[in-house]
């Protein structure tokens, strides 16, 4: 099954579903101006029978992103999916610690939003998004980012990575693949990208 994250005002949030269930599952019944939904990926490296393959991986695997302005009909619609395990709350043991409180001042604040609906849908923050949406092209891919090391620093010519160097932790070049560091609900990832090895430019 997936999870789905989830973004309560037209952010993201996060859903956690079964093997083999697409975003086209949830997105067809909405127009992708009020829903829209992606499963993002990454390209990487493979060696096959001495060939070098291009691989496409989930980037976070069982989970569909949901962009949409969550309300409960939203809500219970995606849920009833077959495949939905569910949907990332701040109602569990680990999301009770997390960010709680200002989903309560939120709900709070404006009258129209009831404490039901600001507890049951999680947003990803704004900051993790940005990080992931930068690194995706136009087919919700991370591609490869063409790198080289010089005096134990990495650069990165073009690519995705390209700006965000700071998130590089290593640099596999045997399998041509960086380990990179971001966040996800306030969880640090370390996750395998593709890159093409390139000389420095002189």
């Amino acid at each position: 099954m997936a999870r789905a994250l989830f973004n309560a005002s037209l952010g993201y949030t996060q859903t956690r579903t079964l093997p083999g269930l697409t975003t086209n599952c949830i997105g067809h019944a909405f127009e992708k101006e009020t829903l829209y939904s992606m499963v993002p990926q990454r390209i990487v490296p493979e060696k096959k029978n001495g060939e070098i393959l291009r691989v496409e991986k989930d980037l976070f695997p069982g989970y569909i992103f949901v962009k949409t302005n969550m309300n409960c009909s939203k809500y219970y619609f995606i849920k009833s999916h077959s495949k939905i395990i569910r949907m990332l709350n701040y109602l569990n043991k680990i999301d009770l610690t997390y960010d709680r409180p200002a989903a309560l001042r939120k709900s709070r604040a404006n009258v129209t939003e009831s404490k039901e609906e600001a507890l049951c849908f999680k947003k990803i923050p704004d900051e993790e998004m940005t990080i992931i949406l930068k690194l995706l092209n136009h087919d919700e891919q991370i591609d490869f980012s063409q790198v080289y090391t010089q005096d134990s620093k990495v650069y990165v010519e073009s690519g995705p990575l390209k700006g965000l160097e700071g998130i590089v932790k290593k640099v596999d070049k045997h399998k041509r693949r960086v380990k990179v560091l971001v966040s996800l609900m306030g969880d640090e990832r370390v996750i395998d990208l593709g890159i093409e090895l390139i000389e420095p430019s002189v």
